[in-house]
């Protein structure tokens, strides 16, 4: 497979750092680009890890990437509000996109789910129905190009599945 452009969009603060490597190391084995876009300059992972951002979440061109992964952490609640983080998300809607645990709600809150089978944590469940999306319950739901997870424990299967949504 040709190399692809894989954008990564964390809060602030406060994201699964875990997730985001695993997900980071596991595209970047396989010969891809992965760039961060956030909010600020340098984002802080929930263990405190600090990570260098590529570009604003306002500047980035979705028609550059090939997928949009939204990592999970308490921290998406900062881009629950951020209009230019629900417009990206929007305009992603039909790219490869992932997202875990709290970031589901983020793509609820941009109708970027609307139609479609999807995962999330029990406090997302009501965001999901009023994104008119079919809550699964399931750890992990693939419904064509959207990949959505219920816990940041499933990051591998994550990352695996975002490679198999980008061969198609």
């Amino acid at each position: 497979m040709a190399e692809k452009k894989i954008l990564v969009v964390v809060p602030p603060q406060e994201f699964n750092d875990n997730q985001y490597e695993i997900c980071r190391r596991s595209l970047e084995s396989k010969g891809h680009k992965v760039s961060v876009a956030s909010i600020v300059k340098v984002a802080r992972g929930e263990s405190g890890s600090a990570i260098p951002v590529d570009l604003t979440i306002k500047d980035v061109k979705t028609y550059d990437y090939d997928a949009v992964i939204f990592p999970g952490g308490e921290g998406n609640r900062i881009l629950y509000d951020e209009e230019s983080a629900r417009q990206l998300a929007k305009d992603c809607k039909y790219k490869v996109i992932a997202a875990s645990d709290r970031a589901v709600i983020l793509l609820s809150l941009s109708g970027a789910i609307e139609d479609k089978k999807v995962t999330g944590p029990p406090e997302s469940i009501s965001w999901i129905i009023k994104g008119k999306a079919k809550y699964t319950g399931e750890p992990i739901t693939v419904d064509d190009k959207l990949i959505t997870l219920k816990d940041p424990e499933l990051s591998e299967q994550m990352a695996s599945a975002v490679l198999k949504a980008l061969e198609k």
